[in-house]
């Protein structure tokens, strides 16, 4: 008779298989406990049983012969069990094993803290202890991808590698301490056999799939938007992903242990029906997303570049709450503008207690993630309230003060909708926003326009101090947090200046275009539309249809003159142009001349729009030209002006004068704008360096 037990527990039921005829002998018909042959291969064949090759263990008995076959199976069963349970629990990191990077005297090195966690497989790894490991050391790993299958032959030496890589802990185990075997036949000779083997755990650097962008910092934010949105294409499945690490010839780019590191933990059986994210992926998302956003700043501070900027410069999507700059958020004579999501989003600033906000970041992580690629229409319906932390005593003294605490922030007019090429150049996209005409309105109106600009007025300062009690990060930069607000009905409550809508999009061009061809600018503009992407060109009409701009005959010809020096050559094979002659607004700088495309870019085309983003931006030329109205200067003089591209600093300089200081100055402007020779534009700069705004 054989038994066929299906549990290493008491609890499971054991059922004894035998022929018909023992069956018969042994008076056990009606015994449920005991099944006929024939009767159990039809149940396995109806399916009525469910087999698992996995799950076969030897069945010892007196008398039989054992091998050491039967004792590996043994244990194979029970660490098969075991990843079973492993895998109940979640995959991912259990505790600890952060990485960072750190150096020495024989080069850089990468720093694992000691932790363990569970491989998407089941295995348990660990790191018992603080390792360093050298950079260069990690080059004996080209003979474990032999090992592995990761590639037939040893690629490049580490210390030569460019791309990114998984850093990853595997499991893995070797024979050792050999012993000696006695023979398995009477006239076999005795053996040495290794008698233990030993689990251990291996340190790999596993290439990732590039992700097609031209350098590792697009690498980053593709593969941030294909991880997070999409599936985890790449990933290996029988290692623990740590970290992913940007190498350039050996040497750490950066190193992102949020992109690829999960935490252990299980969703509900309602959130996987519901077809929500996981857990682990929306809080490593929010992780993820705030390094990459301190590394960017980092970046941007070290080449002097304002902290204001759109967020689809360097992202390609945003968690549904995340942080973000908080000079993005920028007062005007309307209330507020924003910059950092795209203008198809609905976003609200508001003021919220320091100690309600991650209350407010948890009830967010279930919604989905804002793709900034994706078509403006399926952002629509996407409102986003950014978030001000403040004491509750401050609080409670602005909720008295304010007419509401939340307050809608418009997006910024240099901000081109984001559509289909097709689409783009079909209707080049800007919002445009003209000032109210200057007519006599009815008391009634009078009075609420007055009330409205008290509450801006309010609002701003409030706001202005909220930030100020806002410690800055790593790179001296003041942060918000934001959350993605559900898709329900709300009331909302606008506050703020009537103001005439634009005439469109297509008038917007038109305006532009006639303009650039009275001052003569239509060639050049039109050698710029060629040489740029469809985005690019929507906010290269976008920044010339501001007023500010439209209004000034410098400062058009001098964003025309910085686009220009921005665009790449149009001969690819031409050299890069000389050095520009300009002096950057502080704290803003244009980008290098080094073209990372053959095309201008629209974050080139923004990185300039920062240039010419002050509140005050015209208004020293206003002032400049106002005490030369006895001898104004002509257009030429003033394309002249703009063409030397120091149109901003010259606006700022003149800004800070006053009086005789400005007669004066201005006085030399116009001399040497008439002159419009190389020497005048280098004494132009000198003079605008030595006045007390320069």
């Amino acid at each position: 008779m054989k038994n066929l037990n299906l549990s290493v527990a008491s609890s499971r039921i054991g059922i004894d298989v035998a022929e018909v005829s023992e069956i018969a002998r042994m008076a056990r018909t009606a015994d449920p406990g005991i099944i006929s042959n024939d009767d159990m291969q039809s149940l396995l064949g109806q399916s009525a049983l469910v087999l698992d090759g996995l799950r076969t263990r030897p069945r010892y008995f007196d008398g039989r012969f054992l091998t050491g076959v039967d004792f590996s199976r043994d244990q194979d069963y029970v660490r098969q069990r075991q990843s079973d349970l492993a895998r109940a629990s979640g995959t991912g990191v259990v505790t600890g094993l952060r990485v960072s990077l750190g150096g020495a005297s024989g080069g850089q090195t990468l720093v694992i803290q000691p932790g363990h966690g569970i491989t998407p497989s089941g295995d348990l790894v660990m790191v018992t202890s603080a390792r360093a490991v050298p950079l260069l050391d990690l080059a004996s790993s080209r003979q474990l991808d032999v090992t592995f299958g990761l590639s037939e032959l040893p690629s490049v030496p580490i210390g030569r590698r460019t791309g990114l890589f998984v850093l990853a802990l595997r499991p893995v185990e070797f024979t050792a301490n050999p012993i000696a075997a006695y023979p398995t036949r009477i006239d076999g000779p005795r053996q040495i056999q290794d008698g233990d083997i030993i689990e251990a755990t291996s340190i790999d650097l596993i290439p990732y799939p590039e992700a097609g962008s031209v350098s590792l910092d697009d690498s980053r934010r593709a593969v941030a938007r294909r991880l997070f949105l999409g599936a985890a294409h790449g990933l290996p499945q029988d290692a623990l992903p740590l970290a992913m690490i940007a190498l350039d010839k050996g040497t750490v780019r950066w190193i992102d242990v949020d992109l690829v590191r999960r935490e252990t933990g299980t969703d509900t059986p309602l959130q996987v029906n519901m077809g929500a994210r996981p857990r682990a992926l929306s809080e490593a998302f929010v992780l993820q997303h705030r390094q990459h956003l301190a590394d960017v700043l980092a970046d941007r501070a070290r080449a002097g570049l304002a902290p204001a900027f759109s967020a689809a410069q360097y992202f390609a999507a945003l968690p549904a709450a995340g942080q973000m700059p908080a000079a993005a958020i920028l007062p005007d004579n309307l209330g507020f503008r924003q910059m950092w999501f795209p203008p198809s989003v609905d976003v609200d600033v508001s003021f919220v207690p320091a100690d309600e906000i991650a209350a407010l970041v948890e009830e967010s992580l279930a919604l989905p993630p804002i793709d900034l690629l994706a078509d403006p229409a399926d952002l629509d319906a996407t409102g986003v309230v950014v978030l001000a932390p403040v004491a509750r005593s401050m609080l409670q003294r602005f909720e008295s003060a304010l007419a509401a605490l939340s307050q809608p922030a418009r997006s910024d007019p240099s901000q081109g909708l984001r559509r289909v090429p097709s689409q783009l150049l079909a209707q080049l996209v800007s919002r445009q926003i003209r000032l109210p005409q200057m007519r006599p309105a009815a008391p009634p109106a009078l009075a609420a326009n007055a009330q409205a600009q008290q509450q801006t007025q309010l609002w701003q300062t409030s706001w202005a101090e909220a930030l100020a009690a806002i410690a800055p990060d790593a790179s001296g930069v003041p942060l918000l947090w934001y959350v993605r607000r559900r898709a329900v009905a709300y009331d909302s409550q606008m506050i703020g200046l009537a103001v005439e809508a634009g005439d469109g999009d297509e008038a917007l061009m038109l305006s532009v275009d006639a303009r650039l061809q009275t001052l003569g600018l239509t060639a050049k503009l039109k050698d710029l539309v060629s040489r740029a992407t469809p985005f690019a060109v929507a906010r290269i009409y976008a920044l010339l249809g501001l007023p500010r701009i439209a209004a000034s005959t410098v400062l058009t010809a001098s964003v025309v003159h910085d686009l220009a020096i921005a665009a790449p050559p149009a001969d690819p094979a031409a050299p890069n142009p000389p050095p520009r002659l300009i002096l950057p607004r502080p704290g803003v700088q244009l980008p290098p001349l080094q073209p990372k495309s053959a095309h201008l870019l629209e974050g080139d085309v923004i990185d300039i729009t920062n240039r010419y983003d002050a509140p005050d931006a015209g208004d020293g030329l206003i002032a400049l030209f106002a005490a030369q109205a006895s001898d104004p200067l002509d257009n030429n003089a003033q394309l002249w002006i703009g063409g030397t591209g120091l149109a901003p600093d010259l606006d700022q300089a003149a800004l800070h004068l006053a009086g005789d200081a400005l007669t004066q100055f201005a006085a030399s402007v116009r001399t040497l704008a008439r002159k419009a020779d190389d020497a005048s534009a280098a004494a132009l700069k000198t003079l605008i360096a030595d006045a007390p705004g320069g």
